[in-house]
């Protein structure tokens, strides 16, 4: 199965897509028949269609969350050698207690 990912360029609207209330949307779907069944299995009385929409929403969700954190680690990464250097500085300029 295919890794899927949230462009940098869609991050913010695919999240304000995620949080916004809207209208629903039929929609049809195609998958496995074990699948559907196992589904069908689970969502009980509140129906497929809101297990659907509850799945979907959070791999989503997954997915904004991976994404930022791979735009924010690829900033820590960017700037790495000057954050080490000033934490040197930092740790450099500490006094060391004497044994009381």
């Amino acid at each position: 199965m295919d890794e899927y990912r949230v462009p940098p360029s869609r991050l913010r609207r695919v999240s304000e897509l995620l949080h916004a209330p809207g209208k629903k949307a039929k929609a049809s779907v195609t998958m496995a028949r074990g699948l559907l069944d196992a589904a069908d299995d689970i969502a009980g009385q509140t129906g497929r269609s809101a297990l659907v929409e509850r799945a979907v929403r959070h791999y989503l969700r997954h997915l904004v969350r991976r994404a930022r954190h791979e735009r924010e680690l690829a900033l820590l990464n960017a700037h790495a050698a000057q954050l080490n250097r000033e934490a040197g500085r930092a740790l450099a300029d500490q006094v060391e207690l004497e044994d009381a």
